[in-house]
């Protein structure tokens, strides 16, 4: 099941023809449409600081009520830090937030749907490129 990254559903809101169409592809093959909650700071904070910051809240609040959250709990927390050594022993470094939103992707047997490369990294990350 996929989990839906920042940029995509960024691009959802704005309305971006590849996100669009990536959505419906992973709705038409019955895909069930997930993000986390640092996905839905982010977009929170995005609007927040906004030209349209009211407008922008409104559509982030009713993209977010269609889809499910997943949560930070202590298992993705410790995925996390396991993520997190092992990027630094191979030298790579990513935003924590980033190491999160694929330890809770990771934890849910989701694969994530995203254009940041950063994450191919992450050997047990699942990642489809939109």
């Amino acid at each position: 099941m996929p989990c839906l990254d920042t940029d995509i559903l960024i691009g959802l809101l704005k309305g971006d023809k590849d996100a669009v169409d990536a959505i419906r592809r992973l709705q038409h093959e019955g895909a069930s449409l997930k993000t986390t909650a640092m996905n839905a700071y982010e977009l929170f904070k995005g609007a927040q600081v906004s030209s349209r910051q009211k407008e922008n809240l409104g559509s982030v609040k009713e993209i977010l009520s269609r889809i499910p959250v997943l949560l930070l709990s202590l298992e993705p927390c410790e995925e996390a830090s396991r993520i997190y050594e092992e990027l630094r022993r191979e030298g790579h470094t990513i935003g924590d937030f980033d190491v999160l939103i694929a330890s809770i992707s990771i934890v849910n047997g989701e694969s994530l749907v995203t254009r940041d490369r950063h994450f191919q990294f992450i050997r047990e990350l699942d990642v489809q490129t939109w």
